[in-house]
């Protein structure tokens, strides 16, 4: 074999690696701003309902799992669902208390309680 053929293959395997991992993660951004919509639209529904967590997780993951096409639907286990929008709450979560540690003083307030009982 030529070294410019090599070259030439390299180079190609490189652009399919690089365009998948492209392609994966526009479609992982998708996903992840469906689910928050859907995350968002369950808050709505379920509002007046008091301790409806599950209800809600529940809603989320069916709605996000009939989206799926009925032939990927095999391949695709509900747990892999469940899990994908548990982490998108988690994430959503996450940067709501940081949000609200930033308008509260939250994280001034725990490292002051953490000083007085180091002290105390």
């Amino acid at each position: 074999m030529e070294y410019s053929v090599i070259v030439r293959c390299v180079i190609y395997l490189c652009a399919l690696i690089f365009g998948g991992l492209a392609l994966w993660y526009q479609g992982n951004a998708k996903v992840s701003g469906r689910v928050a919509a859907l995350i968002q639209r369950a808050e709505e529904l379920y509002s007046d309902l008091t301790n409806a967590g599950g209800v809600k997780f529940e809603w989320v993951v069916g709605q996000l799992y009939s989206l799926l096409p009925l032939a990927v639907r095999p391949f695709v286990p509900r747990k892999l669902v469940e899990q994908v929008v548990q982490t998108t709450f988690d994430a959503i979560e996450g940067y709501a208390r940081m949000q609200l540690d930033k308008l509260t003083g939250g994280d001034r307030e725990a490292k002051r309680e953490k000083d007085c009982e180091v002290l105390g």
